[in-house]
């Protein structure tokens, strides 16, 4: 299983708010005017479990064969 990072997607005022994991693509967010938005988005980073998401290759079943003949 690849290894899950934290990557910073968008800044204000080069502050971090809006974070994502690479793996699963989930996102994390925190507010520049409370001061702790990087830490914030870190936290929430550190506490998410990931849940892989399907490629639409394997949710369509392609490259699985059917029916054996």
């Amino acid at each position: 299983m690849p290894k899950r990072n934290l990557r910073i997607v968008k800044r204000v005022r080069n502050v971090p708010v809006r974070g994502i994991c690479e793996f699963c693509n989930a996102e994390f967010s925190g507010d520049p005017n409370m001061g702790n938005a990087q830490s914030a988005i870190q936290e929430q980073f550190n506490a998410h479990r990931c849940k892989r998401v399907e490629t639409s290759e394997s949710a369509a079943g392609v490259g699985t064969k059917a029916s054996k003949e």
